[in-house]
């Protein structure tokens, strides 16, 4: 096995040169540091972890202790602490006791030996003897099950969970129910059983057989087995633990196969209904997340002891339990071609199965739908209307029916919402016209992994003086951009500093605004005007033609072009709109686990994104309102962003299951409330956006084709914003 002295003698360097490369630390030349990465590669050397951590005289390793991973709530425990912790340069060790003390005891002498940064159980330990203590271990979370000598504790209300599920037995009126449940000697599950037989013991309220089976990892397919053989009727069991659940239903299925058992349980979230058990949901990931969280960032003198008891998220209701039987009317729907418009397809269907309801969804290009925004029919046509958050301000009172007047207790819905959305995608002029549905916002994506090069990073040193950094300005952005388009790419591979979209004016403009936003709010002076044609649009003109000088240019037409470029390597930066990064994770991709995302130069974001609403002449008017409510809302949002779109829903952005997949979402719900820019005027009809775009983008390509400067195309721009939107003031 090859050493640093091999690394050193090879590269031609000091062992505390090959020291500092491998480890990212001193002052070590470009030249050297490629030499001892090619030595280290060509000898197969790495870095000794488990030494570093020795030398160290502390680890930097989290160890989780599980009965087992074969049960899924506890893989998402696991994942969402792991995922965590990676974000932030710590790792993780799975360790599994099977439920067995003596084996627990062993794996907490194993996280001591390797001087484990913290500890996470499910323990499985009752006596009052300590070994986490005695172990010296400081740090340790206990999840789920308490012991008697636990401190740090995080688990959810077990007890409420039981009443919960007892309360729908009660209401389906069940007559032979089987409750299963794990040792009752563990806390969850003794307060489970309680707050279950509070419920089914209250006087005259429980007419049905109930049977209580305590059980293991084990013994639990026995003693299943031996209640389904009886031949009983049972009409319903009752599971505290989705992975019991996941093997009853196994037996079920191979023994009774024709007798239907309806099947509950406590269970992980998931992002589509589970088709075999009723689930009452626990956010496992929320809390490996917070678990996660507060070992990383809470130094071993500062360790508070504490309980946290986190909200269960209980039955999501999809629709309807028992879908209408009438199928004669049907929504039409207006919908923007995009991944979007094929999750709403499919999901329409689901809401179909649920109320019988008939959705069809018409799917538009950007420009067509606006297009059929301008005819007149289109409000006979169609019922549920998806609308570009650009536009609303214009069509609302054009094509749309204010909510409240089809549902006057609208707003109870906004309290599932994130706050800073309303303004922006529900409320025109004091009136609810729409509920959002794809709420999205520029954010900057780049490369991590050239980014974190230790190489690049000494190339950009030697040439900038400065640090090699994600840029917070355009002009930083621009000069990071000639660096990567200049790097040798067949050594780095990449082409291109960064993506510019160009293909229309509407996107053309976008460009334009993100950096002009970054040097001023928003559109408008103390007057109300729009000016443009200021410091402030000379430079942000200026930058995009710098930028695009860096770019792949004309191959970046649309926004899910530059998408593609970037999932294929070609560049080093990309700002986009979040609902379109999904497209940077397809199967294709060549960088998936290299993405970065952090907020656009400047700090004051465009929201992006649309909302839906009901057109005027619906003739359908409350089957459209309950159908986009349901569309927009909690569980059916979170499904929409797990399957690669957004969500306006503030439970999503807590849903680490989603967050894990699409790491953007939870720094774009941050940037909502951080854009400062507004489309329209505090007073008046409306902004028609799309006449705006159509002017500033047309500028915008006249100056980078060179078919006028910047001078000129700003003031031409200006003098039509003067006549079309400046002049209606005076």
């Amino acid at each position: 096995m090859a050493t640093i002295l091999d690394v050193a003698k090879k590269a031609g360097v000091s062992q505390g040169t090959v020291s500092n490369v491998l480890n990212g630390k001193g002052n070590v030349s470009s030249e050297k540091i490629r030499a001892v990465e090619e030595a280290a590669r060509e000898l197969g050397y790495t870095i000794n972890e488990r030494a570093k951590m020795l030398r160290k005289g502390s680890g930097n390793v989290i160890c989780v202790i599980l009965p087992t991973i074969e049960f899924k709530q506890y893989r998402e425990l696991y994942n969402s602490i792991k995922f965590c912790a990676e974000q932030k340069g710590v790792f993780t060790e799975l360790l599994i006791s099977n439920d067995n003390a003596e084996t627990e005891i062993e794996l907490v002498q194993h996280a001591q030996s390797i001087m484990a940064l913290g500890v996470v159980t499910i323990s499985c330990l009752k006596k009052h003897e300590n070994p986490y203590q005695t172990a010296n271990l400081k740090k340790v979370c206990f999840v789920e099950r308490k012991p008697l000598f636990a401190s740090d504790y995080y688990g959810f209300n077990y007890t409420k969970a039981g009443s919960d599920m007892a309360e729908m037995i009660l209401n389906k009126q069940y007559r032979d129910v089987i409750v299963v449940t794990g040792r009752e000697s563990f806390s969850n599950e003794s307060e489970y059983l309680q707050g279950f037989k509070k419920v089914m013991n209250r006087e005259n309220e429980c007419f049905c057989n109930v049977e209580y089976i305590s059980t293991d990892l084990f013994r639990i397919s026995n003693s299943m087995l031996h209640v389904i053989s009886m031949g009983r009727k049972i009409d319903s069991i009752v599971v505290s633990n989705a992975g019991y659940a996941e093997r009853i239903i196994e037996l079920v299925k191979t023994f009774i196969p024709d007798h239907k058992i309806d099947v509950y349980s406590m269970a992980q979230i998931t992002s589509l209904p589970d088709h075999e058990f009723i689930s009452y949901e626990l956010n496992y990931s929320r809390l490996g997340k917070k678990i996660a969280e507060k070992l990383i960032d809470t130094d071993e003198e500062t360790f508070v002891d504490e309980q946290h008891i986190f909200e269960n998220d209980g039955i999501r209701k999809w629709g309807d339990e028992k879908p209408k039987k009438d199928t004669s009317k049907t929504i039409n729907v207006l919908a923007l071609d995009g991944p979007e418009a094929v999750i709403i397809q499919n999901l329409a269907r689901l809401y179909t199965n649920h109320t019988g309801i008939n959705v069809k969804v018409a799917i538009f290009s950007y420009e067509d739908i606006y297009t059929q925004f301008l005819n007149a029919e289109v409000l006979d046509l169609y019922d549920v209307i998806r609308i570009d958050v650009s536009w609303l301000s214009w069509f609302a009172g054009r094509l749309l029916m204010p909510l409240e007047e089809i549902d006057a207790d609208i707003t109870d819905v906004f309290e599932e919402y994130i706050p800073a959305l309303l303004d922006k995608y529900a409320y025109i002029r004091g009136k609810v016209y729409a509920l959002p549905i794809t709420p999205s916002v520029q954010l900057l994506f780049y490369r991590k992994d050239l980014f974190e090069n230790t190489g690049i990073k000494r190339l950009y040193q030697e040439k900038y003086k400065e640090e090699l950094k994600i840029p917070d300005s355009f002009e930083k952005y621009n000069q990071i951009a000639e660096f990567f388009t200049n790097l040798d790419s067949a050594e780095y591979n990449v082409k291109y500093g960064a993506s510019v979209t160009l293909g229309n004016f509407g996107v053309a403009a976008s460009e334009f605004l993100a950096r002009f936003f970054s040097y001023k709010e928003h559109l408008y002076d103390e007057n109300g005007k729009i000016i443009i044609n200021n410091e402030y649009g000379k430079k942000a003109m200026q930058e995009l033609i710098d930028g695009y000088k860096n770019s792949s240019g004309k191959e970046s037409r649309w926004w899910t072009t530059s998408a593609k470029e970037f999932s294929d390597g070609q560049t080093a930066m990309m700002i986009t709109f979040s609902n379109f990064a999904s497209e940077i994770l397809g199967v294709q991709s060549k960088i998936a686990d290299k993405v970065g995302c952090a907020m656009v130069p400047g700090g004051n974001p465009i929201y992006g994104g649309g909302s839906l609403g009901i057109s005027k002449n619906s003739k359908h008017k409350k089957e459209a309102m309950e159908f986009i409510k349901w569309l927009t809302r909690e569980p059916v949002s979170s499904a929409m962003a797990a399957l690669g779109s957004v969500s306006p829903c503030r439970k999503t952005y807590d849903r680490y299951d989603i967050i894990r997949s699409f790491p953007w979402l939870e720094l774009s719900k941050e940037c909502f409330q951080l854009s400062r820019t507004k489309r329209t005027r505090d007073e008046g009809s409306g902004f028609d956006e799309k006449k705006f775009v159509n002017i500033v983008g047309a500028a915008v390509k006249e100056t980078v084709m060179e078919i006028s400067d910047i001078h000129v195309a700003l003031e031409r721009a200006q003098m039509l914003i003067d006549m079309e939107f400046n002049n209606v003031l005076e």
